[in-house]
């Protein structure tokens, strides 16, 4: 897609990545910062991640092609309202939060005009924030969700975009998109994160358990490094498939504690080895 003005508003990990990616895989184009703080889009074109820093002009907003959103999920509509009235009719508007109920339903309240505005949600990304760790090959051989919903023509455009930083797309409604992402993405989050405070309040913590841990301890809490303002209001604005995937995950552990308390060890192995298989099949 050369020649196309994108701008992008939000410029941490994720919003970093994507304009990385253009300009990576569409050198042709250009890409505008959008932003609260000036001096970060400053310093994101010092960088090299964005072309030019928007300067608010009715004509810079009605010059792009696509305006991708990439704050937080409750931040995105009011966005959306402080630039709808200057984008052009053709405008392709996205956004990358990683729940879409909530966003489609507030951006359907306030989309007057009719914008073509579509939800995506990229699966990838890192525990770390900030644009320091944007990469241009993020979306590469990763899934990204694209919520099915306006015509076809300007969909097909949001999965070529995507397809061209080398992504897969899945067709998804908010609705399943949001119950899957519970039990894949957000519950896990909290199970790592209550894992650590598990251990942290065991008193041997102070001294770091005389050094009886090792990489699967690591590799299972390492999620739990994650951006704590970020990831309560994602858990909080899907908290409905949160908590059930979460009384789900409760049960499982009773099963297993079950299985302990009664010396099942044959039971116990076939529990385990399905979960290995499981596993080693994503």
């Amino acid at each position: 897609m050369p020649g196309k003005v994108y701008g992008i508003h939000g410029l941490g990990i994720m919003g970093g990545s994507i304009a990385l990616a253009v300009k990576s895989y569409m050198p042709d184009s250009k890409v505008i910062g959008f932003g609260r703080g000036k001096e970060k889009l400053q310093a994101a074109k010092r960088l090299g991640i964005i072309d030019e820093v928007c300067d608010d002009s009715p004509e810079m907003i009605a010059s792009l092609d696509y305006f991708i959103i990439a704050t937080p999920a409750q931040n995105i509509a009011d966005v959306f309202a402080q630039y709808h009235n200057f984008l052009n009719d053709d405008v392709i508007i996205m956004d990358v939060a990683s729940v879409k109920r909530i966003v489609i339903k507030d951006i359907s309240k306030i989309n007057h005009r009719g914008l073509n505005f579509v939800g995506t949600h990229p699966m990838a990304g890192s525990e770390k924030s900030g644009m320091e760790f944007a990469r241009a090959d993020l979306f590469d051989k990763k899934i990204v969700a694209v919520i099915g919903e306006g015509r076809e023509e300007i969909l097909a455009k949001v999965r070529d975009f995507w397809k061209s930083m080398g992504a897969q797309i899945v067709l998804v409604s908010a609705d399943f998109h949001d119950e899957i992402v519970a039990s894949t993405s957000h519950s896990p989050h909290l199970i790592s994160s209550a894992l650590s405070r598990l251990l942290e309040k065991d008193g041997w913590s102070e001294v770091r358990f005389f050094g009886l841990y090792g990489k699967g301890l690591l590799d299972t809490t390492r999620i739990a490094q994650g951006n704590p303002e970020m990831w309560a209001d994602i858990i909080l604005v899907n908290g409905d498939n949160v908590e059930r995937s979460l009384i789900d995950f409760s049960r499982e552990i009773q099963s297993v504690i079950d299985l302990i308390r009664k010396n099942k060890r044959e039971e116990l192995i076939e529990y385990l080895r399905l979960a290995k298989e499981f596993r080693e099949s994503l």
